[in-house]
């Protein structure tokens, strides 16, 4: 197995000592299907003429019409975090979990999908008992961690999901070229980490919220979010296209600031100096690869030293309250 690079990721705060996971092994059900015996007269041969062969299974018409991750994606991100609290105390743990959406029903007897490495033949193919939704037209399946390694998939790997042992409704296998995957499998390639975002994970996990409301204008005493490694939750202001406000943000006294909010949805927010006269401040709003569900998005500006007062505007939004970690380095 490769070496782990999860080492690195709760060194910068304290709050990140939690490591850890247990996940359970899964279960393996066995396919109890007996094929019908077709023949009516036990001394004569199926008819040539038809074509029919007595000894074979139809296969089903199900198709797939959606998965996570898309058959062929590439960059798919290794691992989840989350907090696993099934032990004497909570836990940050990694696990990586898969969606496959069909076109019709399915037997939910059958939810057993294999998992391989195509990069490392080496590695042994991990079979793994998914759970159906409740009309049996959706399978989630749980990559957990291996024993060898904390983490539930390798960066950089291209790896195949088999669907051979699922069948529909009325009990017949998926066909070799099932469409919505083309050759019958769930195929994906993953990615590098990004340990800095992984860092703001841990926070939204573990991170006692801090509570602020914000202004409603800029001349509101808008509280103050300038805190590194913090979780924010902020309170908004009702307005007529939905909810915004402000808070604060001052900068380091002497060195220039690399500033990034990590936010937990999609948030129009402006960055002003307010020191500067109001002046507006180049940032950029971009969607966050999924890792956690506490972060969707990322906010990323740079500050200027001086202690200068800077300003965000957030919305408007539908929501009334938005959560962000806030990181500067």
């Amino acid at each position: 197995m490769r070496p782990s690079s999860a080492a690195f990721l709760f060194a910068t705060c304290a709050v990140l000592a939690l490591t850890g996971c247990d996940d359970e092994e899964p279960t393996v059900t066995p396919d109890a299907g007996t094929l019908a015996d077709a023949g009516s007269d036990a001394g004569t041969s199926a008819d040539a003429g038809t074509g029919f062969d007595a000894g074979t299974d139809p296969t089903s018409t199900a198709t797939v019409t959606t998965s996570q991750p898309g058959e062929g994606a590439t960059d798919v991100y290794p691992l989840e975090m989350y907090l696993d609290t099934s032990g004497e105390k909570p836990l940050i743990a990694f696990r990586k979990v898969l969606s496959l959406s069909f076109s019709e029903p399915m037997d939910p007897t059958f939810a057993q999908v294999t998992l391989r490495d195509r990069t490392d033949s080496t590695v042994p193919a991990r079979v793994l008992t998914g759970s159906w939704s409740g009309d049996a037209r959706t399978l989630t399946v749980t990559v957990p961690r291996t024993e060898e390694s904390t983490r539930p998939l390798e960066v950089s790997t291209r790896y195949t999901v088999e669907l051979t042992a699922l069948k529909d409704g009325a009990g017949h296998a998926l066909a070799p070229t099932t469409s919505g995957l083309g050759d019958g499998a769930l195929d994906f390639t993953t990615g590098a980490r990004d340990p800095a975002l992984e860092h703001a994970c841990a926070h939204t996990l573990v991170n006692t919220p801090e509570a602020v409301t914000a202004g409603r204008t800029p001349f509101d005493f808008p509280p103050d979010t300038h805190t590194g490694h913090a979780l924010y939750d902020v309170t908004l202001r009702s307005g007529e296209a939905g909810f915004g406000g402000y808070t604060s943000f001052i900068s380091d006294p002497e060195n220039p600031e690399h500033v990034t909010l990590y936010l937990d949805q999609e948030v129009a927010t402006k960055v002003t100096n307010d020191t500067a006269g109001g002046t507006d401040v180049a940032s950029v709003l971009a969607p966050a690869r999924f890792i956690c569900g506490g972060i969707t998005h990322t906010l990323t500006f740079t500050s200027e030293p001086g202690d200068q007062i800077y300003l965000f505007q957030f919305g408007p939004v539908p929501a009334e309250k938005i959560q962000f970690v806030l990181e500067r380095e």
